[in-house]
């Protein structure tokens, strides 16, 4: 079974971008060494799940990078963006899906093959969360205190209670943190010890 991650970079107080949407904060606390850590992720991943701002972002910056690891990982990787509204998609290896998103991830995830990531989406990142969908979310949390703007997750409905599986600090203060649902844990624990 195939489990889908959701990594975000938030701010200490839970947002992942201002009031109107500056996101400058990830970048001026962004190290050579989280960008190794981002690379070593895809590793284990080979689909991309994307909302339509962050695909339209991506689309526009990976397509004109050459002669880069990272840029042909991205544009190799399979993709698939979620979104009512977007004509088409253009770019190389991805796959536009309309509707019910629901049904979709959950077929996929009862198929053969690595990690599903969400990469920025936020949109995509709470509708998933909202479905119980989402198996390990990956936080970049930066040292930083925004006050407002647009939160990670929001409006959860119930109470859902996550386990750490695994931390560590960048030495620009940056703590990356994993966690699990906890009735997962231990399902993925014994599957990975079976292989």
């Amino acid at each position: 079974m195939r489990k889908v991650v959701a990594q975000a970079f938030v701010t200490l107080d839970g947002f992942t971008a201002g009031p109107n949407g500056e996101t400058d904060w990830q970048l001026q606390g962004f190290s050579e060494e989280m960008g190794e850590y981002i690379y070593e992720t895809y590793e284990d991943t080979d689909l991309l799940l994307l909302g339509k701002y962050t695909y339209l972002q991506f689309e526009a910056y990976w397509q004109q990078q050459s002669n880069n690891p990272e840029a042909d990982r991205m544009n190799h990787t399979p993709k698939i963006v979620f979104s009512t509204t977007l004509p088409q998609a253009n770019w190389m290896n991805t796959r536009l899906v309309k509707s019910n998103v629901e049904a979709e991830i959950r077929t996929l995830k009862n198929t053969r093959g690595n990690n599903m990531m969400i990469v920025g989406s936020i949109g995509l990142m709470q509708s998933l969360a909202h479905l119980d969908l989402i198996d390990e979310y990956r936080l970049l949390i930066y040292p930083v205190l925004l006050g407002a703007g647009r939160r990670w997750l929001d409006n959860i409905r119930e109470t859902r209670q996550l386990a750490l599986i695994s931390s560590r600090i960048f030495s620009n203060g940056v703590m990356l943190a994993i966690y699990r649902p906890s009735q997962r844990i231990c399902l993925y624990e014994c599957l990975t010890a079976v292989r």
